[in-house]
């Protein structure tokens, strides 16, 4: 037998090298422990509206799955809601503060940072209309960039960061972005070709696509910063979510996830570093302190669920 095992060795070696690699992002890397915020971006409305879906019955649903999986803290980041403050408010009303997400949820790299800064100012505006309904709205000071875009010049990065400072905002950074809105736009094509077979192989696979990207956040921690940081996961308030968040969260927990506060997640020290650099696109922060110096973090892409293979799904043949 070792004289046969011998004999096969070189096609052996062969074979095992053309698996590759294993995967880095895959199930043999546990999750736990792992501390995670969760915050919904785009309140009252993120991707179309397909009836007899509602706002309403969208936000409530999402709403459940944080109730449901004891999250005791979510910021929503909300844009203008002209004739949908009550999609605000019911946010409110289950005891979620709401942040600021620009009233227009503008590009920065689209515009000059007094425009920026002037449709911040906007939206707090709007804010500050619901502190008669709650007193959770004293807490908006917190900051989303939509398109995670902070600047594709280090002057008006630097411009919009000393308005949010003056201004005592805290900013949401996020770590974890599995591209939530790809998947919701899918949905919402199979929804409108009736086409069940895929929409069943998005639900089958969002949850494995998105502890994927867990792994991959805490490995980009571990190499930029060399330890693992309390990371904050962005969402989105859609149509998708409300079908599959709960069992999103519910798969963390039971991976030993801990879903902590948004506030808890902003005291980690970590997120007192400044990266200090403009980038062309909209990053998360440990891909921004990745570049700003220099780490290679190629390994960790995602080459599973690409951005490119979610929007095939669906598309009209």
């Amino acid at each position: 037998m070792k004289k046969l095992l011998l004999a096969f060795w070189p096609a052996l070696f062969v074979f095992c090298a053309a698996l590759g690699t294993p995967d880095p992002l895959g199930p043999q890397h546990p999750l736990a422990p792992m501390k995670l915020a969760v915050t919904i971006d785009d309140i009252p409305a993120n991707g179309d509206l397909i009836p007899p879906t509602t706002r309403m019955g969208i936000v409530r649903s999402v709403l459940a799955a944080l109730r449901n999986n004891g999250v005791k803290q979510s910021y929503g980041f909300a844009n203008h809601f002209d004739g949908m403050e009550d999609v605000a408010k019911e946010w409110l009303a289950a005891g979620y503060p709401l942040g600021n997400h620009t009233y227009d949820h503008l590009d920065l790299g689209n515009v000059s940072p007094e425009v920026y800064i002037a449709n911040i100012e906007k939206m707090d505006q709007a804010l500050a209309t619901l502190a008669p309904f709650s007193t959770l709205i004293s807490h908006r000071h917190v900051f989303r960039y939509p398109f995670l875009q902070e600047g594709e010049t280090l002057a008006k990065r630097d411009a919009v960061r000393s308005y949010l400072v003056r201004n005592n905002y805290r900013i949401a950074e996020v770590t974890v972005d599995y591209e939530d809105w790809v998947w919701n736009a899918a949905y919402l094509r199979c929804l409108r070709q009736h086409d069940d077979k895929s929409i069943v192989w998005l639900k089958e696979h969002v949850v494995d696509a998105a502890e994927r990207n867990l792994r991959r956040s805490r490995a980009l921690s571990r190499k930029v910063l060399g330890k693992d940081i309390a990371q904050i996961l962005l969402l989105h308030d859609s149509a998708f979510n409300a079908v599959m968040l709960d069992e999103v969260l519910k798969d963390f927990r039971a991976r030993g996830v801990q879903l902590i506060t948004v506030d808890q997640a902003l005291a980690d020290p970590a997120y007192k570093i400044n990266p200090n650099r403009g980038f062309p696109i909209g990053l998360t922060f440990l891909e921004q302190l990745a570049a700003a110096h220099n780490v290679d973090i190629n390994q960790w892409d995602e080459k599973k669920y690409s951005r490119d293979s979610i929007n095939r799904v669906c598309v009209a043949k």
